[in-house]
């Protein structure tokens, strides 16, 4: 049996080639019958001759910023099919879907009460089905994360989290991402970037998810330009993975505004807006916000990326963003501040909130909608 690249918080096999040992793993966690969790775009490029599964039974409905009704529509595929495990192939939005198949798989519905704001976490239990990751975009993280995000019916973008929802294995192959398009390169890579500053920025003490988060951010600093620029750049992607790998690594510290921010847009179902856009176009505002607050940390970001000065950080990572061809600016993806404006109070009480080095009201969420505007 092949062992782990990594055991940290779950088992990690990182490597070029690792998505060969998915039928091992599926072997060693008696799956028979899983079923494969994607998207449509990823089955037209290939995926599942990748993961060499006989018959697979396929659920690709997955779109940007996944519902209830698709977590509701997999599992009733799941069920009809007689399928004993879930395989998860695709960035953010296929994993935590796949995350919510898992609970309903053996817990009573509805959905929303496993949610963090509803006290949901204790009722997830560990009666869950095996479920590999893997992630074929480096950024969101979820492949390592204990959390899932899902726009729920009448009740917006909710966050779960529970141990229990750690992927039972995860097979990080950076071959995976070569042919990701440099615009979504470029945004899931920012995706990973925030969380890596973010977490080292949580009001959580937790030095360990520190040096995790330090050592992920300065890969993915280093080496987001040339994955973007230059896709078949294995050693840049390689390095990608490793920054969403430890950015998701880090999650158990909290994040915080930039995410905040940015999960009551991702709940626009009509806009389809991609997460880690939002997070670059948020990342500088939000260092600015939180300046005084955490000025030492950022020092020491700063001193990482070789940048002379913290108050210098918000205005390199706005120039980042410019340099890999990312809008800068709300408006840039057709949003007003009209739709903006009812969204501030979500922010506040979304469950990033807490962690964020300056307490935020709602107020202080309208201005930073505002600023990045």
């Amino acid at each position: 049996m092949t062992t782990p690249t990594f055991s940290y918080l779950t088992d990690i096999y990182f490597d070029s080639g690792a998505v060969k040992v998915l039928p091992e793993l599926l072997k060693k966690y008696q799956v028979s019958r899983p079923l494969v969790i994607t998207d449509r775009g990823l089955v037209k490029v290939g995926i599942l001759e990748k993961l060499v599964i006989k018959n697979p039974v396929v659920f690709d409905a997955v779109e940007t910023n996944p519902t209830e009704s698709m977590v509701l529509q997999a599992v009733e595929l799941y069920r009809e099919s007689g399928c004993d495990g879930i395989v998860a192939a695709g960035g953010g939005s296929p994993i935590d879907l796949a995350k919510c198949v898992a609970i309903l798989v053996n817990h009573p519905p509805p959905l929303e009460q496993y949610a963090i704001l509803r006290n949901g976490r204790s009722r997830i239990t560990g009666n869950m089905p095996p479920l590999i990751a893997i992630p074929t975009t480096s950024g969101s993280g979820s492949e390592v994360g204990k959390a899932a995000l899902v726009t729920v019916d009448g009740a917006g973008k909710l966050g779960f989290l529970s141990n229990h929802l750690l992927p039972t294995a995860t097979i990080c192959d950076a071959e995976l991402t070569i042919d990701l398009p440099p615009l979504l390169t470029a945004g899931t890579g920012m995706d990973a970037i925030s969380h890596c500053v973010e977490t080292f920025c949580s009001s959580r003490f937790n030095p360990i998810a520190d040096a995790i988060a330090l050592d992920g951010l300065e890969r993915g600093f280093n080496n987001l330009i040339k994955a973007t620029c230059n896709g078949t750049d294995r050693q840049a992607r390689t390095e990608m993975m490793l920054c969403s790998l430890q950015g998701g690594l880090s999650f158990q510290k909290g994040l915080g505004a930039v995410h905040s921010l940015s999960h009551p847009l991702g709940a626009l179902t009509d806009k389809r807006l991609h997460h880690g856009t939002l997070n670059a176009i948020f990342l500088p505002v939000v260092l600015r916000f939180n300046f005084d607050y955490c000025k030492e940390k950022m020092q020491v970001i700063a001193n990482k990326l070789k940048i002379k000065k913290a108050s210098m950080l918000p205005d390199r990572f706005a120039r980042l963003n410019e340099e890999l061809g990312l809008p800068v600016r709300l408006r840039e993806l057709g949003l007003t501040m009209k739709e903006l404006e009812p969204l501030a109070r979500k922010a506040k009480e979304d469950h990033c909130t807490p962690t964020n080095p300056r307490k935020l009201e709602a107020t202080d969420c309208l201005q930073l909608y505002v600023e990045a505007w």
